[in-house]
């Protein structure tokens, strides 16, 4: 499946759209394909949106270029791509960005993704 590149912040960036489930609470989102990011990690205000109580997660912390991130990992379900999958996701009110990060755990050893930047396009296989 192809999907082109959107245009943020005055530069393409490949976002996709994911729903997330937890329990019987489900949320449409965007996050961004980040290859270099470890695992998945999604805002704070999405998981207490699926009534994740978030501090009792596994604390993980994520040393960024100028910051750490205190998050918390749960498992939630994943639709993404017309697959649909278990997946930990780390949550944080530390998240400073406008993008939920999609990482490589769980999320890149379901698919084939290719990132083709001169067409500006994603694709999951």
């Amino acid at each position: 499946m192809k999907f082109e590149y959107r245009y943020e912040k005055e530069i393409y960036l490949p976002i996709v759209e994911v729903i997330l489930e937890f329990k019987k609470e489900k949320i449409r989102t965007d996050a961004l394909v980040d290859s270099g990011a470890a695992m998945c990690l999604f805002k704070g205000e999405i998981g207490r949106i699926l009534g994740i109580d978030i501090e009792t997660g596994e604390k993980k912390i994520f040393q960024g270029v100028s910051a750490k991130l205190v998050s918390y990992v749960h498992e939630v379900k994943i639709a993404l791509v017309g697959k649909i999958f278990k997946a930990k996701i780390a949550f944080s009110d530390d998240l400073s960005t406008s993008f939920n990060l999609l990482g490589r755990l769980e999320i890149f050893d379901k698919f084939s993704i290719t990132f083709k930047e001169k067409d500006k396009e994603i694709h999951f296989e």
